[in-house]
C-alpha cells in the first residue's frame, strides 16, 4: 500500500500493458522496426488525446553508431532497432547480444509472456491488437480480451470492506485520528497500516519511534464496537520498500530460505497472538523489480513465504488470515506468481487507486493531468489478472478517500490530458503538494459551492465538479489552475456496479481515516449514512425505554424483553439487570434486548427453531422463556428471518433439571432397567433384524418424575411441546411409535410427582472461616511464603513483598515488589478521575449455595469503597518469581506449592534456552541495570532501571494503578491460593467439615462451612471470564512482553527472555486452572459420598447444590482456553 504522503515516484506505475508497453508500427519494407512503447521511452503530453486518454505515435526506432535503441534492442545494420539475425547478425551496430522478451528470438527460444501476455511478431510483450491478434502475427498467448475465469458470485464486493487505518495519523497536529474514531461498524476489516519487520529480530514494530506499540492494541480493540470485525496487521508498504532504507532488502531477505522464512512466520504468529490481530496483510512493494531492489529469486521466495505462513498459521491455536497487496501496473504485478501464491492467500487487494499523480512527469506517460483512479484503465489492469486465472472473488478491489492534484500549465486547458507544471498547493492538514485527503476535498466543495468576492472585488465563481463518465471519476478546478480528481457517490456506484456485476470478492478502502468527520466519504461508498458507534450509543441512551411485561417461570423470574430496537453490541441493560439475548421482532434495523436481574439471570440461553415452519422446540433441560416469529441471538440456530408459521422460542439452561434427572439414564437397545430403577419411558432406536427397537429411560425409585409421555402428532408433529406441569427430558423423531416428518422431533415429557428440594443459602464466605484469611485489622497477614518454605507475615496490604526463588546454583534470589493502592486510596484515585480505572467492582450477588453468581457493580464514587473489597491485581505479583525461575532455569512449573524442592521449576523443557545465572545476579535486582531515560511504565512512574522493579510496576502499583480492580475478599484471597497451587481449604478440614455437616444433627450453618470454599472457587473463574478482567490480563501481559524486550535489549545475557514469557504466560494460568478444577472436582466427590449415605434432612438440597457446583467446572477456565 502507497503512503499518501509520498510526493513522487523514481519509476513507473503504469497502468495495464496498453500503456506501459504498446506498438507504433513503422513500414520499413526490409527491416520491420519493432513498434513498441519501452519502460525506457519518453513522449510528450501532445502524444495523448485529451479527448481518448490514448497514446498517439512519436517513438523514433532508429538507431546508428553512437546512438544506440533506445529500447535495449540490437541495432541492426540498416538502422533500424530488432531482434534475430536480421538485427543482432552481420553489421550489428550495438546493443548485439540483446535478446528479444520473447518468443523465437527470446532466451530461451519461444520463452512466453509475464502474466500470460500477448508476444508479438517482433519479441514484445502486450495487450493490445498490436501484440494478441494473429493477422499481426501474434506468437503465444494470442487472446486480446481475456475474459473473468467463472465461478465468483455477483453482488459480494461489499460483502468485504476492508478499511485500512494509517497508524502515523494517531498524533497529527491536525485531523488527529484514532482508531476507535473510524467507522467500523460499516467495515468487516481494519487493517493496521503499517507494522514494520526488525531486520535483526524479525519481529514485528512499529513503524516509526514516535508511534507507540499500545497502538496495535487499540486498534484491535476496535472489536468492541463491532463483534464481528476483523483486524488485520499490513505489513511493509511503499516506503518499507523505497530506495536507500535499512528496511528495503528485508522482505527479499527473510524469504530467501525456509530457516528465514519460518523464524519470520514465528515472530509474526506470536505477534499476532499477543495483539489479538486476526490475520497479516503482506504488502511487499515490489518484489523482482529491479527500480525497488528487488531480485529475480524473489518471485519463487514469496510463493514459499506465503507457503510457510499459511502452514504456521493454520497450526495456531486460533485461525489467522493471510493476503496481499498488488499493483494495478504491469512492470511491477509481472514479477508476482500470482496462481502459486493464491494457494496460500485468503485472498488479494488490488491497488486500483493512485494510478497518476506528478509523477507521471518523469514517466512515459508524461506531465499531464489524469485521474488518480480510472475505471476503463482498473478494467484493463483486472484483465492481467484473468490471464494467469484469478477468479475475481479472489480479490477485493481499492477505493480511494482521497484525490491527487496538480498545477495546470495553462488554466485554459483542464480536461484530462492538459499539460501541468508540478503539483497543486499542499492542503492546509495533508500540507503535501500533489494530494488532497477527502476531508479536505469536501471542506473546499463545502466553502466554495456559491460565487464569492476575492478581496480583490473580483467575483470568484463557484467550484463546478466535472463528472467523467467513462472514467467514473471526478474532477475539478478551484483557485483558477489548481486541479484534482476525486470520488463521491456516483463514481462509487459506477465502479462498484462494475465490480458486483463481474464478481469481485470485496474492496479496500486507502484510507478510512481520510474520511471527514461527517463519514461522508464511507457514506458515500456504503450507499447510506455511516455512523460511529459511540454517537449512535449516546442517542440511543436518551430514548424512553417501556417494559413489555413477560413473565416466566422459575427459570428466568422476572426476565423481561424491551421495546426498544437499539444496537445490542452497544446498548447496556438497565442497572441492576444482565443482558441474555436479543429478539429480531419488530425491528427494521437494531434489536430488542432481552433482560434479567442480575441475581437471577440465566446462563445458558438459546433461540431454537429453524426452517420456514421454525417449530422452535427447547431441549431437555432448557426451559421456554419467550417466542418470536424472527428469533434473535446471541446463540441461535438459524438467521432471523420470519417463520412462515409456527414461532422460534428463547430456550434457557433450566436451574433443577440435572437434579430432577439425577441418575436417570437411556439404555441400549434391548436393554431393560436395574432392579433398583422404574422404567419411565421407551423410544424406538436401533432397529434392524438382529436387534430391537426399544430403549428405556430409567430413573431411580425414589425419582420425582412420573408419567412420561411422547408429546407431538406425526406426521407434521407441530404439538411437540410439554405442556406447564412437566418436564422435557428427551427429543427424537420416532419417540414411542411414528416418526415426525419435515426433520422435526417429539418432546418425551414427565410430570413432577414432587417438588424439588429447597435451595440451601450460604450466607458466609470463606473469610468467615478461615483464620487470617482476609483479615488485615492487624496489619499482617500470616500466610504462606509464596517460596514455600515456611509461614511468615506479610506487610500491610498494599505494601511491598519479598518474592523469592532459587538458582541453579542454589543461589537464592529475592525480589521486593512495588506497594499499591488499599480500596480507600483507590477510591481516591478515582475521584481524581484517572483515565483507565476500573469504575465497577465485583461481588457475589447471590446468596444461593450453588451458584454465587459474581457480578459487576458500579462503584458509588462519592462513598468510601465498597464493603469487604480488597484491591485485586489481575496477574498476580507472584507470577514474576515464577516466571524468573522459569527462565533460569528452562522449565516449566508444576502445579505444585513452591517449597523444599518444588520451589525448583519441575516440569518439562521450555523451547527458549536457560537464562544463565550471571544475568540474575548481575542485572535482575541492579539499581542501575537499565539505562535512564527509557519510556515510563506508565505517565506517573519513577525511571525504573532495576529489571525486576520495572516489571513489578508493569503488574501494577500506587504509580500505575490503571490494571486494578475492586474484588470481594473472600473471591480474592481464593484466587490468591489457587495461583500458587495451595488448596481454598486443606483437604483434611474440609473434610472434616463435610462429616460433622452429614451427621444426622448437621445445621445449616456445617453445610454453609464447607459449601463457601466451594462457591468461591467457582466465583473466581466467573470473575477471571469477564471481559473487564481479560482485558487487563491481556494488557498486562502485552506490557511485561514489551518490558522483557526492552531489557534483552539493553543487558547481557538476557536473550530469550520474551519468548520464555510467550511460552510461559499461558502455560501457567492454565496450570492454575486445571489445579482448581480438580480440587472442585476431589471436594464434590467427597461431599456427595457422605451425604448420599446420610440422613441429613438437607440431604436432598446438598445433593442438588453439589450437582449444580459440579456442572459448571467445566467451564472453569480462562477465555483462551475455551
Amino acid at each position: 500500500m502507497i503512503p499518501l504522503k509520498k510526493l513522487t515516484r523514481t519509476t513507473i506505475l503504469l497502468l495495464p500493458l496498453a500503456l506501459a508497453l504498446l506498438f507504433l508500427l513503422n513500414h520499413h519494407t526490409k527491416s520491420p522496426t519493432p513498434n513498441i512503447l519501452t519502460t525506457r521511452d519518453t513522449f510528450t503530453p501532445s502524444d495523448i488525446s485529451p479527448y481518448t486518454h490514448n497514446l498517439t505515435r512519436r517513438q523514433d526506432y532508429t538507431c546508428g553508431p553512437g546512438r544506440p535503441c533506445s529500447n535495449g534492442a540490437c541495432c541492426g545494420a540498416s538502422g533500424n532497432c530488432g531482434y534475430g539475425s536480421a538485427y543482432c547478425g552481420d553489421g550489428c551496430v550495438s546493443n548485439c547480444d540483446a535478446v528479444a522478451e520473447c518468443g523465437k528470438d527470446a532466451r530461451p527460444k519461444g520463452k512466453k509472456c509475464p502474466l500470460n501476455t500477448c508476444c508479438s511478431q517482433y519479441g514484445f510483450c502486450g495487450t493490445t491488437e498490436r501484440f494478441c491478434e494473429k493477422k499481426h502475427k501474434c506468437q503465444s498467448n494470442c487472446v486480446l480480451d481475456p475474459k473473468p475465469p467463472g465461478g465468483s458470485a455477483k453482488g459480494q464486493t461489499q460483502s468485504k470492506v476492508i478499511g485500512y487505518y494509517e497508524s502515523w495519523t494517531h498524533n497529527k497536529k491536525c485531523h488527529q485520528i484514532a482508531p476507535s474514531d473510524l467507522p467500523v461498524t460499516e467495515m468487516t476489516h481494519l487493517n493496521y497500516a503499517f507494522a514494520y519487520i526488525d531486520p535483526k529480530s524479525y519481529e514485528l514494530v512499529t513503524m516509526k519511534d514516535e508511534i507507540p506499540e499500545s497502538l496495535f492494541q487499540k486498534t484491535v480493540d476496535t472489536k468492541q464496537y463491532n463483534k464481528n470485525l476483523k483486524v488485520w496487521a499490513s505489513v511493509g508498504g511503499w516506503d518499507f520498500s523505497d530506495n536507500d532504507t535499512i528496511t528495503q532488502p528485508i522482505f527479499s531477505d527473510i524469504s530467501s530460505t525456509e530457516a528465514k522464512r519460518k523464524r519470520f512466520a514465528n515472530k509474526a504468529v506470536l505477534f499476532l497472538n499477543r495483539y489479538g490481530f486476526d490475520g497479516l496483510d503482506i504488502d511487499w512493494e515490489y518484489p523482482g523489480a529491479p527500480d525497488r531492489g528487488g531480485k529475480p529469486e524473489d518471485t519463487k521466495n514469496f510463493v514459499a513465504l506465503m507457503k510457510t505462513l499459511r502452514s504456521t498459521f493454520d497450526a495456531s491455536p486460533r485461525q489467522l488470515g493471510i493476503s496481499f497487496t498488488i499493483p494495478s501496473s504491469y512492470w511491477y504485478l509481472r514479477w508476482f506468481d500470482m496462481p502459486g501464491m493464491m494457494k496460500y492467500a485468503d485472498w488479494t487487494n488490488l491497488m486500483s487507486y493512485d494510478l497518476h499523480g506528478v509523477w507521471d512527469a518523469n514517466n512515459p506517460i508524461g506531465s499531464i493531468v489524469q485521474g488518480h483512479t480510472n475505471l476503463t484503465d482498473i478494467k484493463k489492469a483486472a484483465s492481467l489478472l484473468w490471464r494467469v486465472g484469478i477468479k475475481p472473488s479472489q480479490i477485493a478491489l481499492g477505493f480511494g478517500f482521497y484525490g491527487r492534484s496538480f498545477e495546470l500549465s495553462d488554466p485554459a486547458c483542464s480536461k484530462p490530458g492538459c499539460p501541468f507544471s508540478g503539483g497543486a498547493k499542499p492542503g492546509p492538514c495533508s500540507a503535501t503538494s500533489g494530494i488532497l485527503m477527502h476531508y479536505e476535498i469536501q471542506a473546499m466543495i463545502h466553502q466554495l459551492s456559491r460565487p464569492t468576492i476575492d478581496s480583490d472585488g473580483s467575483r470568484v465563481s463557484a467550484l463546478k465538479p466535472i463528472h467523467d463518465e467513462d472514467a467514473a471519476v471526478n474532477y475539478l478546478v478551484f483557485d483558477n489552475n489548481q486541479w484534482v480528481s476525486y470520488d463521491d457517490a456516483k463514481t462509487f456506484k459506477q465502479k462498484l456496479d462494475w465490480a458486483n456485476g463481474i464478481g469481485m470478492g470485496g474492496s479496500l478502502l486507502w484510507a478510512s481515516d481520510t474520511d471527514n468527520s461527517q463519514y461522508s466519504a464511507m457514506s458515500a461508498f456504503i450507499g447510506k449514512r455511516a455512523f460511529h458507534p459511540d454517537l449512535a450509543s449516546k442517542a440511543l441512551q436518551h430514548s424512553k425505554v417501556t417494559i413489555a411485561q413477560n413473565h416466566i417461570g422459575e427459570n428466568g423470574q422476572d426476565c423481561l424483553i424491551m421495546k426498544d430496537c437499539v444496537d445490542h453490541d452497544i446498548v447496556r441493560c438497565p442497572d441492576g439487570h444482565k443482558k441474555i439475548g436479543w429478539d429480531k421482532a419488530g425491528c427494521k434495523s437494531g434489536e430488542k434486548l432481552i433482560c434479567c436481574p442480575t441475581h437471577s439471570a440465566p446462563d445458558s440461553c438459546t433461540w431454537r427453531g429453524s426452517g420456514g415452519d421454525c417449530n422452535g422446540q427447547c431441549h431437555a433441560g432448557e426451559s421456554t422463556l419467550f417466542k418470536s416469529s424472527w428469533g434473535g441471538g446471541f446463540k441461535a440456530e438459524s438467521s432471523t428471518h420470519r417463520c412462515s408459521r409456527g414461532a422460534k422460542v428463547f430456550c434457557c439452561k433450566a436451574g433443577n433439571w440435572e437434579t430432577v434427572t439425577h441418575g436417570c439414564h437411556w439404555t441400549k437397545s434391548g436393554a431393560q432397567c436395574k432392579k433398583t430403577e422404574k422404567e419411565l419411558a421407551r423410544k424406538k432406536e436401533g432397529c434392524s433384524f438382529l436387534w430391537p427397537c426399544w430403549t428405556q429411560y430409567c430413573c431411580p425409585k425414589d425419582t420425582p418424575l412420573d408419567d412420561c409421555t411422547w408429546r407431538g402428532s406425526a406426521p407434521d408433529c407441530a404439538d411437540a411441546k410439554c405442556k406447564q406441569d412437566e418436564v422435557a427430558i428427551d427429543n427424537n423423531a420416532s419417540g414411542g411409535g411414528h416418526g415426525c416428518s419435515w426433520g422435526r422431533k417429539k418432546t418425551n415429557c414427565c410430570k413432577a410427582i414432587k417438588p424439588p428440594p429447597p435451595r440451601l443459602t450460604c450466607k458466609i464466605t470463606s473469610c468467615n472461616i478461615i483464620d487470617n484469611l482476609c483479615d488485615d485489622s492487624l496489619g499482617t497477614l500470616s500466610k504462606r511464603n509464596e517460596a514455600g518454605l515456611e509461614l511468615h507475615s506479610f506487610e500491610k496490604r498494599g505494601n511491598p513483598r519479598d518474592f523469592s526463588w532459587i538458582l541453579q546454583s542454589g543461589r537464592r534470589i529475592t525480589m521486593r515488589s512495588r506497594g499499591y493502592p488499599g480500596p480507600t486510596r483507590y477510591m481516591q484515585l478515582l475521584r481524581q478521575n484517572l483515565q483507565g480505572l476500573a469504575r465497577r467492582w465485583f461481588e457475589m450477588r447471590s446468596r444461593d449455595c450453588a451458584n454465587p453468581r459474581l457480578r459487576d457493580m458500579a462503584i458509588n464514587e462519592e462513598g468510601g469503597p465498597p464493603p469487604q473489597s480488597n484491591t485485586e491485581h489481575p496477574v498476580p505479583l507472584v507470577v514474576l518469581s515464577r516466571f524468573a525461575a522459569t527462565a533460569n532455569h528452562g522449565r516449566l512449573p508444576r502445579a505444585v506449592p513452591a517449597r523444599g524442592q518444588n520451589s525448583i521449576p519441575q516440569g518439562r523443557e521450555t523451547r527458549a534456552r536457560a537464562i544463565p545465572d550471571s544475568f540474575w545476579q548481575n542485572f535482575w535486582n541492579d539499581a542501575h541495570g537499565l539505562p535512564s531515560g527509557l519510556p515510563r511504565v506508565a505517565p506517573g512512574s519513577d525511571d525504573f532501571r532495576q529489571p525486576a522493579q520495572r516489571l513489578f510496576e508493569r503488574l501494577g502499583s500506587t504509580t500505575n494503578p490503571s490494571h486494578f480492580i475492586l474484588l470481594q475478599d473472600s473471591v480474592n484471597a481464593v484466587k490468591g491460593k489457587l495461583e500458587i497451587f495451595y488448596s481454598p481449604m486443606e483437604v483434611r478440614i474440609f473434610n472434616r467439615h463435610v462429616r460433622l455437616a452429614a451427621g444426622s444433627e448437621g445445621t445449616e450453618t456445617d453445610i454453609m462451612t464447607f459449601m463457601a470454599p466451594l462457591r468461591d472457587v467457582v466465583a473466581v473463574f466467573q470473575y477471571l471470564r469477564d471481559p473487564l478482567v481479560m482485558e487487563r490480563m491481556d494488557t498486562t501481559s502485552s506490557g511485561m512482553y514489551d518490558d522483557l524486550r526492552l531489557i534483552e535489549y539493553h543487558t547481557l545475557g538476557s536473550d530469550g527472555l520474551s519468548d520464555h514469557w510467550s511460552e510461559f504466560y499461558q502455560y501457567y494460568f492454565e496450570q492454575v486452572s486445571e489445579f482448581a478444577r480438580n480440587w472442585l472436582q476431589g471436594r464434590i466427590y467427597y461431599a456427595r459420598r457422605q451425604f448420599e449415605a446420610s440422613d441429613n434432612p438437607f440431604r436432598d438440597s446438598v445433593l442438588r447444590d453439589l450437582l449444580e457446583l459440579e456442572s459448571q467446572i467445566p467451564s472453569m477456565k480462562y477465555p483462551w482456553e475455551s
